[in-house]
């Protein structure tokens, strides 16, 4: 029996696997791990330090491997922000560089099992006519939100390259490396946090919010666009947007 590649899209999409429709954002997320081997994941770059050198674009780092690919500076064309996210209380040292992400590596070296985690990298494809000035505001205020209110470090970074005719040559999408493991130096040190997208059932909740968030700000866009007499007259006013 032949089967198709759109029978297999489909069937993927049944099973969660890829967006329920192919309007949807993209969205995966990885483990970083020395040699993760489950199901039909690929391990990413094998350190913490080099998925975040990664995202923003840096060649400076150097992990136990070495010094990063030089690609990671040469495709610095394609960043447009990129940051890192720490819970309110987070102290002093947690700023400085790449201290946070050696650490997690630390750790997962240290337990001498190659599969170990030392972190998550999530890309997620950004709302197609969420406007380029919205786009730090929309997705610092998602991650806050989600991730560092609940504990986690987020280093992200938004790529994009658009083409002189006004298409996307690279299309606008959002990296996040997240801690996997409790950071901060007291008793709990290195124990997995599953608020941290620790389980599937986190991941799969924390994708369909990104996907709330995407639609949400698709609708206000139209609606703010929309005729004011038009606007006036819909009862899912502004307000009633900021509640759902």
């Amino acid at each position: 029996m032949h089967v198709t590649k759109e029978q297999i899209d489909a069937a993927k999409r049944a099973l969660g696997l890829l967006p329920r429709s192919v309007d949807q954002p993209a969205f995966n997320i990885r483990p970083i791990s020395e040699a993760w081997k489950w199901r039909d994941r690929k391990p990413a770059y094998r350190t913490a330090v080099a998925n975040v050198a990664y995202i923003w674009r840096d060649g400076s780092p150097v992990d136990r491997y070495g010094a990063m690919p030089a690609s990671f500076e040469q495709r610095r064309v394609e960043l447009r922000g990129s940051g890192l996210l720490l819970p309110a209380s987070a102290p002093v040292w947690a700023c400085e560089g790449y201290r946070i992400w050696e650490e997690a590596d630390q750790m997962a070296y240290a337990t001498d099992d190659p599969t170990e985690l030392s972190a998550w990298h999530v890309v997620m494809d950004l709302p197609t006519k969420l406007p380029p000035a919205r786009w730090q505001d929309f997705v610092t205020g998602f991650v806050e939100r989600e991730l560092t209110a609940k504990g986690a470090v987020v280093a992200w970074a938004i790529h994009a390259v658009e083409a002189a005719d006004g298409s996307w040559l690279v299309r606008p999408h959002l990296h996040l490396c997240v801690t996997a493991k409790m950071w901060r130096h007291n008793s709990r040190h290195g124990r997995r946090h599953i608020a941290w997208l620790g389980n599937w059932a986190r991941q799969r909740s924390f994708e369909l919010a990104w996907r709330r968030a995407c639609r949400l700000s698709e609708a206000m866009r139209a609606w703010r666009s929309a005729p004011r007499q038009k606007r006036e007259s819909n009862p899912r006013n502004e307000r009633s947007f900021q509640a759902t």
